[in-house]
């Protein structure tokens, strides 16, 4: 009688740019791999197309892999998307009256983000963000609250009403937001316009979004708090939509629980209750959720994730075992007030295109992508202009007739004819001198992005270790980490759906953040801290309740819940404060004050070095935070024992001519699902699967440990990771 077959527990899926990558997992911890191009006009396609090549591989149907999942996680770049193209909702604003062109004025940083330096300096390419809302569908009305949270003129509540009226029949907007000064302190006066702007719909027999700034994100600053409020109401619809469609079709299929999406502070929340602003980042962060998942497998502390998908380079970086977060993030150029694991991201892929300057006859590269549509030109979908991946085809790393296991044919000729025609030609050179040109350029401006991450923190890149993922990184980690002296480069078999697989590391996560007003001078009395910490207290007693109160709505007790309090602190005039893991729950006594700042120096020693300490000027908690957390079962990465240097005869696929500096030189091709721990594998060299191809240049080797991760060394590097 044949042995039962472990159960599939979890699946998790991303949509990309360019593909949908799903990783899945059973209950012993082996996990299965698939991928499938991303259907950017119907997310849904690509997410079955992909979910389906993963039951394909395993022998079931989607209904029977469905019926027996238990956890099913969701990323996806949607909300992007949709403030990239412009496609959401028509939005209204009701503000504070005099406040109406806050969108217009921006904050001058708001102004500049996102351009390089050419494009700051020369006024001509300069321009500020297009508003999601323009001024003619913003209101004011009379109100206004201090900043101590006082009334101090009343909500004129018959303004509301004519306001909303106008934005909603005359002006057809679809959703609405109220935003007001000060809300954060004390909301009273947006929740009952709210109530208003909602009678007032229902009078108009209109079915309309209503939100306001406090319940999106109750942070201090107007400008970041209102763009996270019109962003979700200009994605809200479409994206959830878009996460229901899925749902719908899951549950079609046997699965019985609720879709899980990734959110961008790196945990996991149901669709029925995700604010869609928090899923902006889901995809990258996916990664960098797995870079820690694996640095903490290896007892590494020090981490940097490189993520080379089909449209961008994504870089994090992971300090003394700790993921950083943003708490002002940029989205396509506006400030948002809600927190994103930190993430750097650059147009720099597999899709991105390379162009001839007609006039300087420079090669230029990126950041645009050809993306799923009509993609590289050997794709044969339509693509005219040549991209990095066309380049990996004709220099022989990517073999034509093996791209997603077979499933798709590259036509190498046509890449070849394109560049001829388009390149190569014009400048007089061959076409592989033209590819290898056009790699070197992406690899350098990769390289730039992901060192410079670490040394604009004042860190020493040779205390990082790399990680290299996402489908076009272990094809590129030998360019762009070419002269630097890492403290080590890992691939992974399972690279190409590398932020799938952080997400199914992630737990259940709601982040929540309150603003205060708590200064205390060097010289403060004991009892100024303690009324400071009573302040703390309250707002992190305010948090849990409502953090209780959204957990139960997934089905989660009391009991499961875990919190991890956190108090953003700086010295006082200090302009930026630091994120701080309080190691207290309440502030009670002056030991428990001295703890939380003992706990902020530490940080702040390390962030800035102990040279810029600076107690004498008092500290500010201006905001503190909570994360509600709840754990779920995870992957399990197996070890192997080790089994020597040679691989198994099966595992060598043969040779293939491969284009480097050196010119064409033969390199051995290696399955790398066939390879086994402990073996060592010589440059030149491919290691192939059905997803990725690992390229080891002729100065380089690659050791393969007990966890089946491939470590790129220097020839000749005999010492082992």
């Amino acid at each position: 009688m044949a042995a039962a077959r472990p159960r599939y527990r979890l699946l998790y899926t991303d949509t990309g740019g360019t593909f949908t990558d799903t990783f899945l997992v059973d209950e012993q911890g082996h996990f299965v791999i698939a991928k499938a191009p991303s259907t950017p006009d119907d997310i849904a396609r690509g997410y079955f197309d992909s979910v389906g090549s993963a039951a394909e591989k395993i022998g079931l149907t989607r209904e029977e892999l469905f019926r027996e999942l238990e956890v099913l996680g969701y990323g996806a770049t949607v909300v992007l998307n949709t403030v990239l193209t412009r496609s959401g909702a028509r939005v209204g604003v009701i503000t504070t009256r005099g406040f109406e062109q806050i969108f217009d004025m921006g904050r001058g940083k708001q102004g500049w983000t996102g351009f390089t330096v050419v494009d700051r300096i020369h006024v001509r390419t300069h321009h500020y963000p297009e508003p999601l809302v323009p001024i003619e569908r913003i209101r004011g009305v009379t109100e206004r609250t201090d900043a101590r949270g006082q009334p101090i003129v009343p909500l004129y509540e018959h303004e509301v009403a004519p306001a909303a009226r106008e934005l909603i029949a005359d002006l057809g907007c679809e959703a609405l937001v109220v935003g007001f000064l000060f809300s954060w302190r004390n909301p009273a006066h947006e929740l009952r316009a709210k109530e208003i702007v909602l009678e007032t719909a229902r009078e108009l027999g209109r079915s309309v979004e209503v939100y306001t700034s406090y319940e999106i994100t109750a942070t201090r600053r107007e400008l970041p708090r209102f763009n996270s409020a019109v962003v979700e109401a200009y994605t809200g619809r479409k994206v959830k939509e878009a996460f229901r469609s899925i749902q719908r079709q899951i549950r079609a299929y046997g699965f019985r629980g609720n879709l899980q999406i990734m959110q961008s502070s790196g945990g996991l929340a149901s669709v029925e209750n995700v604010k869609v602003v928090e899923t902006i980042q889901s995809g990258p962060v996916g990664g960098l959720i797995g870079g820690k998942f694996v640095g903490d497998l290896y007892g590494l502390r020090n981490v940097l994730t490189t993520d080379v998908g089909g449209t961008s380079f994504d870089v994090g970086i992971i300090t003394d075992g700790r993921i950083e977060v943003d708490r002002e993030p940029e989205l396509a150029r506006f400030l948002m007030g809600v927190p994103i694991a930190a993430v750097n991201s650059i147009g720099a892929g597999g899709g991105t295109l390379a162009r001839l300057d007609p006039v300087t006859k420079r090669i230029i590269v990126g950041p645009e992508s050809a993306g799923a549509r009509p993609g590289p030109v050997a794709y044969g979908l339509g693509g005219t202009c040549i991209t990095t991946t066309d380049c990996d085809v004709l220099l022989g790393y990517i073999d034509p007739e093996y791209f997603l296991g077979g499933r798709i044919r590259l036509d190498r000729e046509a890449a070849r004819a394109c560049m001829e025609e388009t390149i190569s030609g014009p400048l007089g050179l061959t076409v592989e001198a033209a590819a290898l040109g056009i790699v070197e350029i992406l690899d350098v401006k990769m390289r730039d992005a992901a060192v410079g991450m670490i040394m604009a923190k004042g860190f020493d890149v040779g205390n990082y270790t790399c990680m290299a993922f996402g489908g076009a990184g272990p094809t590129h980690v030998a360019g762009y980490t070419r002269g630097v002296n890492f403290g080590g480069v890992m691939v992974f078999p399972y690279s190409a759906v590398f932020s799938a697989f952080g997400a199914s590391c992630a737990d259940y996560e709601h982040h929540y953040s309150h603003a205060l007003t708590g200064i205390v001078p060097a010289s403060a009395s004991a009892a100024v801290k303690l009324a400071v910490g009573a302040e703390i207290n309250a707002a992190w007693e305010t948090l849990e309740k409502r953090a209780l109160e959204e957990m139960a709505l997934e089905g989660y007790g009391p009991g499961q819940v875990q919190f991890i309090h956190l108090v953003m602190v700086r010295y006082g005039r200090q302009l930026e404060d630091l994120i701080v893991p309080s190691p207290v729950s309440r502030v009670l006594s002056l030991e428990d004050w001295d703890r939380v700042v003992d706990a902020f120096e530490r940080m702040y020693e390390k962030v800035y070095t102990s040279a810029g300490k600076y107690p004498a000027a008092g500290y500010e908690i201006l905001e503190v935070g909570l994360v509600a957390r709840v754990d779920k079962i995870k992957p399990v990465l197996r070890r192997h024992p080790l089994e020597g240097a040679v691989p198994r005869r099966e595992a060598f696929k043969g040779n293939r001519t491969c284009y480097f500096r050196q010119g064409w030189v033969e390199a051995s091709v290696w399955d790398y699902d066939g390879l086994r721990p402990g073996n060592w594998i010589a440059g030149p060299a491919l290691v192939e699967n059905e997803t990725t191809v690992v390229v080891v240049p002729p100065d380089r080797d690659l050791y393969v440990d007990e966890y089946l991760t491939g470590w790129l060394r220097s020839k000749g590097e005999s010492s082992l990771p």
